[in-house]
């Protein structure tokens, strides 16, 4: 590890929470409605590039 990089910090409790829902509706929604797979894995890629460009408007952070 180089001595300039940060270290990586650990999830927050409502950070982990929020892996932990998606990931439980992730299962529903292929289980319990048996929606395929691919499409549920659009919706996740949607929401979660949504999910980025929100923040990063909010918080005023650009790509670099």
């Amino acid at each position: 590890m180089e001595h300039g990089t940060p270290s990586p910090r650990r999830l927050g409790g409502a950070e982990a929470v929020v892996i932990i829902v998606v990931i439980a509706v992730t299962a529903a929604l292929v289980a319990l409605v048996e929606m395929p797979l691919h499409l549920v894995l659009q919706l996740l890629a949607g929401a979660g590039l949504t999910a980025v460009l929100v923040v990063g408007l909010v918080t005023g952070t650009t790509t670099r």
